[in-house]
C-alpha cells in the first residue's frame, strides 16, 4: 500500500505549524470573509458540500475584487483549502484548477507559500498515481522553499519537503540508484525521533534487509500511533508494519491483521463517502447552473411578453416584429437546453464512471500485498437515462435517426446510440465511460459499426456520420 500523503502531511503540519504562521490582514471586502469563514465553519462540523459551496462563491468573488482589496495570503490560503477538499472528494481536476489559482496569487505576491502549494500539487499526483509529475512536484517544492523569508520557518519548511521526497523514494526506489539507503539517511538527518520519520527509517532498514533493527523502530513508532487517537495514521502504519513483518517472515502478521484489515474497511467506507460528496456536490453544482439558466431564460421571456404586449396596442406590426423575435430566442433556448442536457446526462454519466475507474485503481494500489475489497463495477446506461438521452438527441437533431434506419434498416440499439455520441463528437474514451463499457469495446464496436456502412479504408467513421446530420 502506497503511503497515504495527505495523512502524512496532517501529522507534519501539526508539528511544524507551518499552516498556522500567517497571518491575516484586515480586508475591506466584508463579503468574502464572511464566507470564507462560514465556509471553513460548515467543513469543520463535516458538512462538507455546503461549506465547498461557500468556499467556492468566495473564491469566485476574487473575480469581482479590486486587486488593491485583495488580502492575498488569505486568498492563497482559501483556495489551498478548496484545493484540499476537493482532493478528498475526489474531484482531481477541480483540486488542480484551485491550486493554479493559489499558484498565480503566490508568485505574484506571497512567494514563500509555493512550497505548501507545489507539495499540495504532488499529493494530487500521488492519489492519481501520476508518480513522473508528483516527483517534479516535490523538487519544486523544496526548491521554493529558497523564497521563505524567515530563517526558522525556511529550515522547518525544507525539512517538511525534504521528508516527503525521502517518502516518495522509499516508495519508488526505481527512479534513483540507492534511493532507499539516501532516503533513510535524509530521514535519520531530518528528525530520526519523530514518529513519522522514526517508522520510515524503520522501514528503509527492512527493505535493506535488516529485520533486526527495522522493525523495532516501526513497532515503537506504532505505539506512539495507539496513543494519538488518529485512526488514519494507525492505519498506514499497521500496514506498513504488515509489510515489515510479509517481508521478514514474521508471524506477528497474524496478530495484527485483524485490527489493520478492521481500520482499512473503515477507511475505505470513508474514501467511499468523500466519492459520494464530491459527486453530489457536482450534481447540485450542475443542477444550479441548469436551474438558473431557466430562471434567467423564464425572466427574460417574461420581460419580452410584457413589451410585446405594450407595443401591441400601439403598433400591430411592431408587435408582430416583437413576437417573431421572442419565438427565435425561444427556439434558441430551447435548442441550447436540450444541449445542455444531453451534456449533463452525458457528463453525470461519464464522471459516475470515471470516478468508479478511479477508485478501482487506487483501491487496488491500496495494499499489495492483503486483498481487502472487490473492484465496484461500472454504472451501465439506464433505460430511462437512454430514452431522456435519445429524445433529447431528436430534438437536437431531427430526422437524424431516421434517415439512418432508412439506409440501413439492420442497425442495433447499441448501433444507434454510438452513432449518435460520434455524431456529438464525443471521444472513444467518453464513450466508454458514458455507456459503462470498455475502451476495447468502443473499438470493436466502430469496427462494426463500418462494416454495417460499407465504408472503405480511407473513408472516416467520424466524417461520415457527421456528414449525415
Amino acid at each position: 500500500m502506497k503511503l497515504n500523503a495527505m495523512v502524512i502531511a496532517c501529522v507534519l503540519l501539526a508539528v511544524t505549524g507551518a499552516c498556522n504562521r500567517t497571518q491575516t490582514r484586515q480586508n475591506p471586502h466584508a463579503t468574502f470573509e464572511q464566507l470564507s469563514e462560514r465556509g471553513r465553519e460548515l467543513c469543520r462540523d463535516g458538512h462538507y458540500v455546503e461549506g465547498l459551496s461557500l468556499l467556492q462563491a468566495a473564491a469566485d468573488s476574487l473575480e469581482t475584487m479590486h486587486p488593491d482589496s485583495i488580502n492575498p495570503e488569505g486568498a492563497v490560503r482559501l483556495l489551498g483549502n478548496i484545493g484540499n477538499l476537493y482532493q478528498r472528494m475526489g474531484m482531481f481536476e477541480e483540486a488542480k484548477a484551485a491550486n493554479s489559482r493559489a499558484m498565480a496569487i503566490a508568485e505574484a505576491k506571497v512567494p514563500e507559500r509555493l512550497q505548501d502549494l507545489w507539495r499540495m500539487r504532488g499529493m494530487t499526483y500521488e492519489i492519481t498515481n501520476q508518480p513522473d509529475s508528483q516527483l517534479v512536484c516535490l523538487h519544486r517544492a523544496v526548491e521554493a522553499c529558497s523564497l521563505v523569508e524567515n530563517e526558522k520557518w525556511r529550515r522547518n519548511d525544507l525539512r517538511h519537503n525534504r521528508t516527503f521526497l525521502a517518502v516518495f523514494y522509499l516508495e519508488h526506489p526505481e527512479y534513483a540508484p540507492d534511493s532507499i539507503a539516501s532516503a533513510r539517511r535524509t530521514l535519520e538527518r531530518i528528525n530520526p525521533d519523530f514518529s513519522v520519520s522514526r517508522l520510515l527509517i524503520g522501514y528503509a532498514y527492512v527493505l535493506e534487509g535488516n529485520y533486526r533493527k527495522g522493525i523495532p523502530m516501526m513497532e515503537d513508532a506504532v505505539k506512539i500511533f495507539r496513543t494519538d487517537n488518529d485512526r488514519e495514521s494507525l492505519e498506514w502504519s499497521l500496514q506498513y508494519l504488515a509489510r515489515a513483518y510479509a517481508k521478514a517472515g514474521d508471524r506477528k502478521l497474524i496478530d495484527i491483521y485483524p485490527e489493520a484489515a478492521a481500520l482499512h474497511d473503515s477507511i475505505k467506507e470513508e474514501l467511499r463517502s468523500n466519492l459520494l460528496l464530491g459527486m453530489d456536490f457536482k450534481y447540485r453544482t450542475s443542477q444550479l447552473k441548469r436551474e438558473t439558466a431557466v430562471l434567467q431564460a423564464e425572466l427574460r421571456t417574461r420581460q419580452q411578453r410584457i413589451i410585446l404586449i405594450s407595443v401591441i396596442g400601439l403598433l400591430i406590426v411592431a408587435g408582430l416584429v416583437a413576437f417573431l423575435i421572442m419565438r427565435s430566442r425561444n427556439h434558441k433556448q430551447k435548442q441550447q437546453l436540450t444541449q445542455q442536457n444531453i451534456d449533463t446526462l452525458l457528463a453525470e454519466r461519464i464522471a459516475l464512471n470515471s470516478k468508479i475507474e478511479e477508485l478501482n485503481r487506487r483501491l487496488a494500489e491500496t495494499n499489495s500485498d492483503i486483498k481487502l475489497f472487490e473492484a465496484l463495477p461500472a454504472i451501465l446506461l439506464e433505460k430511462d437515462d437512454e430514452t431522456r438521452f435519445r429524445k433529447s438527441f431528436n430534438d437536437l437533431h431531427p430526422g437524424f435517426i431516421d434517415n439512418l434506419r432508412k439506409k440501413y434498416p439492420d442497425l442495433t440499439s447499441g448501433n444507434e446510440l454510438l452513432c449518435m455520441l460520434i455524431a456529438l463528437r464525443r471521444r472513444n474514451e467518453e464513450i466508454a465511460l458514458a455507456l459503462g463499457i470498455s475502451r476495447d469495446s468502443v473499438a470493436t464496436s466502430r469496427y462494426r459499426l463500418r462494416t454495417r456502412f460499407n465504408l472503405p479504408k480511407d473513408v472516416d467513421l467520424n466524417d461520415f456520420i457527421q456528414s449525415m446530420l
